[in-house]
């Protein structure tokens, strides 16, 4: 795998992310005095932080993203657990943090390989 791919890879899996929980709060059934706005706040606000960095592609960035996904991996499996039925926005964002968490740590690996690389020619 390629630095590149595994950058298009978390990319893909950061928007994702981001747009399976804008699903999840505005388009699935909640109770009458359900705070919308409040919610997507809650939710969207700390995906914010590392989008730059991560559309520039910096591997410091990466790596505490990395960090950022656990928090929503962690959200999804409680959501999912404590689910009367199946309920396919819990499992999206399980999907799609494990997704970025993985790219990005392979992101960062492989970027470094290939900067040791490049300094020592």
């Amino acid at each position: 795998m390629t630095a590149g791919l595994l950058k298009n890879i978390a990319l893909l899996s950061f928007f994702g992310l981001m747009a399976s929980l804008i699903a999840w709060i505005i388009i699935a059934p909640h109770s009458d005095n359900y705070p919308i706005s409040a919610m997507l706040l809650i939710a969207l606000v700390p995906l914010l932080f590392p989008l730059r960095g991560i559309l520039h592609g910096k591997p410091y960035t990466y790596a505490w993203t990395s960090f950022l996904m656990l928090f929503y991996f962690s959200h999804g499996v409680g959501e999912f657990y404590s689910a009367d039925s199946f309920a396919i926005y819990p499992l999206l964002e399980i999907i799609f943090s494990v997704l970025c968490f993985s790219s990005a740590i392979l992101y960062i690996k492989i970027n470094a390989k290939m900067r040791a690389q490049s300094q020592n020619k």
